[in-house]
């Protein structure tokens, strides 16, 4: 028997601080990331921590592409986007409010070689997995939603989420990415930001 969800917390409730955020399953490192890791460390951007602390949200077969985050706190994230051996790395806080129940963060990280724009999304709790839901079939060339859990010393659970929609093939408001129970949903091509309306 499963437990019920957590309780969301209020669009205006500061993120408490309990880091750093630990991966869950396949999230954690294995010695088949070590290029991930490598392209990371290499791109200068941002220290990676070494500390069993990188959560893998997906990994190509052939090491040379994937996405990669850390948190040091429920605070702040960084997020590695690896294509071709090469790492384009984004750090920032995450929004102190919210403009949706349970969504902390939609934002883009764009990847090399002007390949598709990966979303990033960090979401509450641990509803794995996500995926494309909403208004008509899904468009051709849509990837899939990859998903990570993290979670804090306190037991807070994140759930951290890449997507690569075609942005040519799909209209805002035509599809929403949803946790497996619909507990959490959101609008695909939607991005919340700190400063964000």
């Amino acid at each position: 028997m499963t437990s019920p969800p957590a309780p969301a917390p209020t669009g205006s409730e500061p993120p408490r601080a309990s880091g750093p955020a630990e991966p869950v399953g396949d999230a954690r490192v294995t010695a088949a990331d070590r290029a991930l890791l490598e392209a990371a460390r290499a791109e200068g951007g941002a220290r990676v921590p070494d500390d069993g602390s990188v959560i893998v949200i997906h990994r190509e077969p052939a090491g040379d592409a994937g996405e990669l985050a850390w948190m040091p706190d429920d605070r702040n994230y960084c997020l590695a986007v690896v294509r071709d051996a090469r790492a384009s790395t984004i750090c920032n806080p995450l929004p102190k409010s919210w403009a949706r129940i349970g969504i902390r963060l939609v934002t883009e990280a764009v990847a090399y070689h002007e390949g598709p724009t990966v979303y990033f999304a960090v979401v509450d709790g641990g509803h794995a997995p996500y995926a494309y839901a909403g208004r008509g079939p899904q468009s051709p060339g849509t990837g899939p939603v990859r998903d990570a859990t993290a979670v804090f010393a306190s037991g807070r659970t994140l759930s951290l989420l890449t997507y690569e929609p075609p942005l040519r093939q799909i209209l805002p408001g035509d599809r929403e990415i949803c946790s497996a129970d619909n507990a959490v949903c959101f609008p695909t091509l939607d991005v919340y930001v700190p400063g964000s309306p």
